[in-house]
């Protein structure tokens, strides 16, 4: 029998390895998904301000992850944003054809 001579290996990324996820990119996600129930506006901007600014902090910090958060909550702010500008064209459409209809008009 042969007695170990050293501390043991462990393959790249398992036991003792330690990476720390972005809060912001987390905060992004979590926006993002909130604009789509109870806080659309503002959801929205901070999805987008908070997941570009994540992905700063990601790039400039070593063995910090989190960048498929901060993506998933810009992609979500982005189509946050673009319902919103949809149901505000929708609403002047719909009040501008209104307009001449005689709807409402004695």
């Amino acid at each position: 029998m042969t007695e170990p001579t050293g501390q043991p290996t462990y393959p790249e990324g398992s036991i003792g390895a330690h990476h720390r996820t972005s809060g912001t990119a987390i905060a992004s996600l979590v926006c993002g998904i909130a604009a789509f129930g109870p806080i659309p506006v503002i959801g929205s901007i901070a999805a987008l301000i908070l997941g570009y600014s994540a992905r700063k902090e990601i790039e400039r910090t070593p063995g910090l992850e989190g960048d498929g958060f901060a993506t998933a909550g810009i992609i979500l702010g982005w189509i946050g944003v673009a319902i919103g500008f949809l149901g505000v064209f929708l609403v002047i459409g719909l009040m501008a054809g209104t307009g001449g209809s005689g709807i409402g008009t004695p």
